[in-house]
Formats: structure tokens, sequence, C-alpha cells
């Protein structure tokens, strides 16, 4: 359920059909912005290169990204457990994406 705050920041141009089941890729973004992170493998190849030298591991090696709603990366992990527990422990309900 939406607090007021997030409620009122939704206006008619966020939803894109008459029965509010659409909303745009933004507003989704927006209502899940404060609570949800999106957890998801990626490979260490995908990532390294924007971490600057920062992985000590083999390109071929399975890690985990921790999006926020909006999809920005906020963190690469080793473990699918470690992304979970580390969302948790700063109040965010991680989901898993395949």
């Amino acid at each position: 359920m939406l607090n007021e705050t997030k409620q009122k920041k939704l206006s008619s141009k966020s939803i894109s059909s008459s029965k509010g089941h659409n909303l745009s890729p933004d507003a989704m973004a927006e209502i899940g912005l404060q609570t949800l992170v999106y957890v998801r493998p990626v490979q260490a190849r995908e990532v390294a290169a924007e971490m600057g030298g920062q992985l000590s591991v083999s390109p071929d090696t399975w890690l985990y990204a921790v999006h926020a709603a909006n999809g920005v990366r906020v963190a690469v992990v080793d473990s699918r457990a470690a992304a979970f527990e580390g969302a948790r422990a700063y109040g965010y309900e991680p989901q898993s994406v395949h």
C-alpha cells in the first residue's frame, strides 16, 4: 500500500489507462524507489570496466548486482545471499530478476 506522499506524487498523467492498471516505467520506479531493490546475476566482465579495476576475479565469475527500482546499480556482491541480506540490512525489500 502506498503512503499518502507517494500517492500524491502519482498524477493521472502517470496512469496510461482509464482503469489505472498501466503505469509508466518512471511511475513504477518512483513507487518502489524507497523500498524495493532488484537483484540479478551478472558476469564480472559486465561490470569490470565500470568498477575501475576494483574486481580481482575472473571475467567469467558470476556476481550479483543490486539495483534500485529506477535501474541504478547500487552494489555488486559475490553471492545472491549476500545481496539479499545486504539489501534487507539497509531496509530494502529485494526482488529477484532472472
